[in-house]
């Protein structure tokens, strides 16, 4: 689904929502109104799903009016039930918004219905989908923080807008701060350097490094949420990188309670003030909070899309590697050698290397003892070792 479709969508939706309650009322003014509200909901539909079958491509669909939208919509192959009752809709939201003329409730309500039944089978005919299926959080790619924001939207329209600021916050928290957690530091005093790979395992990888060892912890953290550390420049580049306004994460942060979960683990800590309840689950800052939240995931996702990475499908023939030839320390034949080619080893090459003398070349060499890997499982030695073998030229 096109990225359009779904803005105008969502827009169409809010107004049926609006509109609803206010058509069925047997009030004439508050039907009045409904009835322009609902002629604009069906207006956004009907210029949604041209989009989304590109009508938009051929034609300037902005200079046609309703009649004509409708018309553009069933040459497209789209069936519009009951179009003479939504033209004739359309007819009486001019008299009420352009001459103030009161429709009657009886009417509208007619209006209402002829209009929510032409939306649920167009948008099922083009999206496979009624307008009330369909999700802010659709613009998303499938994942688990998708799952939390589509949650959200159900708790806004059930008006349980505490749940609602909760799940948008755990969405943000996977996406974002699970990166700054430093739970996995929690039994790590710095007496044992864990390496590269052992750091990133452990997690925490964006926090800052004074938060990242037991004693600092212990002082520390009060509460689960509190394992969350933010290291603000990193976290204002981050940002930066995906096009993303710190303030709009900041007013995330402030807006929703604080959430936190062990990795690996599937149950919840949430953190809030006491009067956070009353003061800020609102619908105001719930709707807010969730469309900040698909903004800016969105980015990062479309981000994500944007980086390339070479391909690896071609497989990769390799050259002998001949018995006797020696691995240097450096891409440089008067470096130190470390290993001389032998039987028990096993040799693979991972990638070519311009020497620092421009006439020689190099494969970058992984060799690995077959003797000694088995041992290597139980804690022994290590068992291979990298290096860089002279290309020679009948190898080239």
């Amino acid at each position: 689904m096109r990225e359009l479709t779904i803005h105008a969508l969502v827009v169409a939706r809010v107004l049926l929502e609006q509109a609803e309650s206010l058509c069925l009322s047997h009030d004439r003014y508050l039907a009045s109104s409904g009835l322009v509200l609902l002629q604009d909901a069906l207006e956004a539909v009907i210029y949604a799903l041209l989009l989304e079958r590109r009508v938009d491509d051929e034609k300037n669909l902005e200079r046609k009016g309703f009649d004509e939208l409708i018309g553009e919509l069933k040459a497209a192959g789209v069936a519009v039930p009951r179009s003479g009752t939504l033209k004739a809709l359309n007819k009486q939201r001019v008299l009420v918004k352009h001459y103030a003329q009161l429709a009657e409730p009886a009417m509208v309500r007619t209006y209402h219905s002829a209009a929510t039944e032409a939306i649920t089978a167009m948008t099922r005919c083009v999206l496979g989908k009624s307008l009330h299926d369909l999700f802010i959080a659709d613009l998303l790619k499938d994942s688990e923080s998708k799952g939390f924001l589509t949650s959200a939207e159900a708790a806004i329209k059930e008006s349980r807008y505490l749940d609602a600021l909760i799940a948008t916050r755990k969405a943000i928290f996977i996406e974002f701060e699970e990166d700054y957690s430093v739970y996995g530091w929690r039994d790590h005093d710095g007496t044992k350097q864990m390496g590269i790979l052992g750091s990133f395992m452990v997690g925490g990888w964006r926090a800052p490094s004074w938060t990242k060892n037991k004693e600092w912890i212990e002082k520390n953290v009060k509460v689960p949420t509190d394992f969350v550390q933010i290291d603000h420049q990193n976290w204002r580049l981050q940002a930066m990188e995906l096009g993303i306004h710190t303030v709009e994460l900041h007013n995330l942060q402030r807006l929703t309670p604080a959430v936190f979960r062990a990795s690996g683990r599937s149950g919840w800590a949430v953190s809030y003030d006491a009067s956070f309840g009353t003061s800020n689950a609102n619908e105001s800052n719930a709707r807010y909070c969730l469309d900040r939240a698909v903004s800016i995931i969105l980015k990062k996702q479309q981000h994500a899309d944007a980086r390339r990475e070479p391909t690896k499908d071609v497989p990769f023939d390799p050259p002998p590697i001949y018995v006797g030839h020696t691995l240097h320390v450096r891409p440089c034949t008067e470096s130190q050698t470390i290993h001389t080619v032998q039987e028990g080893f096993t040799y693979s090459i991972l990638r070519f290397v311009g020497g620092f003398n421009p006439d020689e070349s190099f494969y970058e060499i992984l060799a690995e003892s077959v003797e000694q890997a088995d041992k290597t499982l139980l804690g022994g030695p290590v068992a291979y070792l990298q290096g860089y073998l002279l290309i020679l030229p009948n190898d080239a």
